[in-house]
């Protein structure tokens, strides 16, 4: 039987055995700290690679947009350069007051043309004097390709008149050759233009084996190189953007980084495009760099997870054997507690044979003391043998104020009994579905406990009146017990382990009551608790209530 109401005793000596579990629960959770740790360790080692390669990317695309920069704004100041000199040639020329194209090429005009364009350097294709309706008057060589359409038809020619203004351009659409046309204007009359053509080659700008040159003029039509591809979509706004803020461009389905500026004081816009290739090393290291750190954090990842799992394999082995420990310990302890018990039981016993032998037939005192001790021997039997090998429960419908009639009967029995007052309040009509033996003998070792720590209370002289109060009530879906006493209280002490086997202070205590009762309890689905009370202690128990059907 088990009573928690005692004397003050010594506090028992703390385990230094852990619970079932504990070293592997305590490994697990180590182990998963320390795989978090490794985790954040290797994002900041792969973030480093990371970082540094994003930065080496951003530096070589800026020394490369320097560059094409740089090499746009020397080969856009050559080419105007030169534009400027052509143009120059062909106004020199234009300007002279003894060219008059209109009634067509004196022998004089011929003469000044021939001196000043005959098999000229400038223009790879020849020069030609146009009267103001584009008809030829003059042109070196002879066959100089003039395109197929009227001259007066095309953009440039228009823009030319009526700006007044020279202009540099595609001869015919696309595939001609750049002309540069030269308005001749005498007191505000329109009398004809002189044009020189050339080809692309022929301009002072060089690609390099990784650059492309791209000519466009203020219309967006590509001058340079001629048939140049702009893949899908219109592009040219993104060229024209490159003047302003060298960067990234997609052209043809491919990322090209470019460059551009403006030709003199001209229209025409000159971009160097060069394809993304600096930074495909740059890639390449970045990902053996990354296989490196990758390969690095796996193979420690799987050294930490083996040493783990050794670290692991050792733990619950040390567990095992320290539960072996504490298994026997906890023997050792019920050991002694039995023998203990079974020892004052005999002296009991012994005693009241002595007495027995010297008292006249018919006396009920000795008999009465050895029915007592017979009683605490046959509890201790059954309680042992109830926690050993428990049974399992039989449930069926089973009415909760009958199983406490029935453990009071038994608990009413007790020779301590006589000395605690007991008053019950029990309400009926409330089922369960049960084992009615485990119930009985878990009211009967709650009741039991109280009673004996108010007899313990009444011979310590801590309670002269001692009193237990048994009360069975609904609560909602759930039948209450509870027994309180005015023992003074489960000693502070012991209270963490009250519910532990073998727990116990008390002189006729093995300590195995509560925790049995507390178990059948909890098997039935309800629980059973202990909470102190102004005047002692107040156990309670809950059980379901059987469902309406």
């Amino acid at each position: 039987m088990t009573s928690a109401h005692l004397p003050p005793t010594p506090p028992p000596l703390p385990t230094l055995t852990p619970t079932p579990g504990e070293l592997a629960h305590a490994q697990r959770r180590g182990g998963r700290s320390a795989l978090v740790g490794l985790g954040l360790v290797g994002l900041v080692a792969l973030t480093s690679p990371v970082l540094g390669y994003v930065e080496d990317v951003r530096n070589a695309r800026e020394e490369l947009l320097s560059r094409l920069l740089n090499q746009a704004q020397v080969q856009s100041e050559a080419l105007g350069v030169h534009l400027g000199l052509l143009e120059a040639e062909l106004a020199r020329v234009a300007g002279h007051p003894a060219l008059s194209p209109e009634d067509g090429a004196s022998p004089a005009e011929l003469a000044l043309l021939e001196s000043a364009f005959y098999h000229s350097s400038l223009f790879s294709e020849g020069v030609a004097l146009l009267t103001p309706a584009g008809e030829r008057v003059w042109s070196d060589p002879p066959d100089m390709p003039l395109g197929r359409s009227p001259l007066t038809l095309r953009p440039w020619f228009r823009r030319m008149v009526e700006g007044r203004q020279p202009e540099i351009d595609l001869l015919e659409g696309e595939g001609g050759p750049i002309v540069v046309a030269v308005p001749m204007f005498q007191e505000g009359r329109f009398k004809g233009v002189l044009l020189g053509e050339l080809r692309a080659s022929a301009l002072p700008t060089r690609p390099t084996a990784q650059t492309s040159l791209v000519l466009m003029d203020d219309q967006g039509q590509i001058l340079m190189p001629v048939g140049f591809n702009l893949g899908a979509g219109d592009i040219t706004g993104g060229l024209r953007a490159l003047a302003n803020m060298p960067g990234p461009l997609t052209l043809d389905d491919k990322h090209m980084m470019g460059a551009g500026a403006w030709v003199g004081k001209s229209d025409l816009l000159l971009v160097v495009l060069e394809e993304e290739t600096a930074t495909a090393g740059l890639r390449a290291r970045f990902l053996r760099q990354l296989a490196f750190h990758i390969a690095l954090l796996s193979s420690t990842l799987i050294i930490f997870i083996l040493l783990l799992r050794h670290s692991y394999r050792s733990l619950l082995a040390a567990e095992e054997r320290l539960r072996r420990q504490e298994t026997m310990a906890a023997l050792g302890t019920a050991a002694s507690l039995i023998a203990h018990e079974v020892k004052n039981a005999l002296n009991g016993i012994q005693a009241a044979l002595s007495v027995l032998r010297h008292t006249p037939a018919g006396s009920e005192l000795p008999v009465g003391a050895l029915r007592s001790q017979v009683e605490r021997l046959s509890h201790l039997a059954r309680s042992l043998l109830s926690f050993g090998a428990p049974r399992a429960a039989l449930r069926r419908r089973c009415e909760v104020h009958l199983l406490v009639k029935d453990a009071l009967q038994g608990v009413k029995l007790l020779p301590e009994s006589e000395a605690v007052a007991l008053t019950t309040s029990l309400e009926e009509s409330l089922w369960v579905q049960g084992d009615a033996a485990l119930l009985v003998s878990a009211i009967d070792n709650v009741l039991r406990n109280a009673v004996e720590a108010g007899a313990v209370a009444k011979d310590t002289g801590m309670q002269l009146a001692p009193w237990v109060s048994v009360s069975l009530t609904r609560d909602e879906h759930d039948a209450v017990l509870v027994v309180e006493d005015n023992a003074g209280g489960v000693d502070p002490r012991l209270e963490p382990r009250l519910w532990e086997p073998f727990a116990t202070g008390r002189a006729k205590g093995v300590g195995l009551g509560l925790p049995m009762a507390r178990a059948s309890v909890e098997a039935h689905g309800g629980s059973l608790n202990y909470v102190r009370s102004p005047l002692g202690s107040r156990f309670t128990l809950r059980l379901p209530l059987e469902v309406a059907r």
